[in-house]
Order: C-alpha cells, then structure tokens, then sequence
C-alpha cells in the first residue's frame, strides 16, 4: 500500500464530486412536480446540499483511513495536515467552470435555452433547487452564479477535509464507526 498521488486523489474527489452532482439532479427532476410550493425547494436545497457534502466527506474519510492504516504499519512518518483543503479547492474550481457558462448566459452572451436550463440541472446537482428558488430563471441575476460557485468553493474543502480528520483520528473513527 502506498499513498496515491495528488492527482489521483483529486480524480477521485472528483468523481465523488459529479457522482454527488448526477444525484442531486436526480432528485430535483424527481421533485420538479412539488417544487412549485414556496418551501419544497428550500428543503429540497438542503438536501441536496448535503447528499453533494456527504460524498465529498466520504472521498476524504476513505483517504484519511488509508493514510491511518500506513501509519500504523509505519510506512509513513506523518499525514498530510492541509491536504483535502487544496485537493477540495481544485475541485471546487472545476465545479465553478459551468458557473462561469452561466454566468456568460446572464451577462447576455448566449441565451439561456431550456436545454441548457434542463443540463444544469445535473450540473449544478447539489445546487439545482436554487433555481426554483428565484423567480425568473430567463432573466437570471449575474450574481446568482457567483453565489453558486462561492457555495461550491466553500463546500467543497471542507466536507473533504473535515471527512480526511475524522479518517485519520483513531478516537473519532470509534465514536463514528459501528466497526472498524
């Protein structure tokens, strides 16, 4: 066993990443029939938000009990400190690429068709209830994409670095595992 590169970690983290994306998607489009009620799609947010954090925190648990496991057979002097925190800003700016598309659409660049309207939806998985949210998907604020991609980029890191400490401390990993 040896430690997995930083790229490797950060195609990892994001495959957790899209997969988090995909699911949210899924459960906005299953939930489109009920989103036009004035509360559904606030819950339906924080739902989404944390299926999105919850596998970014498992991308990093699982890291942190590998890196556990070299420690106890003492195949590595010490763990990575910060180490999630910049795989997660990576990720987090790769998120934030169809932000910047978004944000051409509500700058007037190209206009923001329904198709595209339906991709972001899976795009913006974690954040996709946001959209029924506001009133006027068509007439889109240019801060609304700059609020997404600040949630992504703030998000991102810290689910992955917090699940990376609670991988690698053995006291925690008892208290939150049934069985190790």
């Amino acid at each position: 066993m040896k430690r997995d590169s930083i790229f490797m970690t950060a195609l990892k983290g994001l495959g957790f990443a899209v997969f988090g994306d995909v699911l949210g998607g899924v459960m906005t489009i299953s939930l489109a029939p009920l989103l036009s009620e004035w509360f559904i799609p606030y819950i339906a947010l924080l739902f989404t938000v944390f299926i999105y954090a919850s596998l970014l925190f498992t991308a990093g648990l699982r890291d942190g009990q590998k890196e556990a496991k070299m420690l106890r057979a003492k195949r590595v002097d010490s763990v990575p400190k910060y180490r999630w925190i910049f795989v997660g800003l990576a990720i987090g700016a790769v998120e934030c690429i169809p932000c910047g598309v978004l944000l051409a659409c509500a700058l007037g660049a190209f206009p923001l068709t329904g198709e595209l309207l339906l991709g972001s939806y899976f795009v913006f998985g974690a954040l996709a209830p946001a959209f029924f949210i506001i009133e006027d998907v068509q007439q889109l604020s240019p801060v609304f994409p700059i609020v997404l991609g600040a949630v992504y980029l703030l998000i991102t890191p810290a689910a992955a670095h917090l699940g990376y400490k609670f991988g690698t401390d053995e006291k925690s990993m008892k208290d939150f595992m049934y069985e190790k």
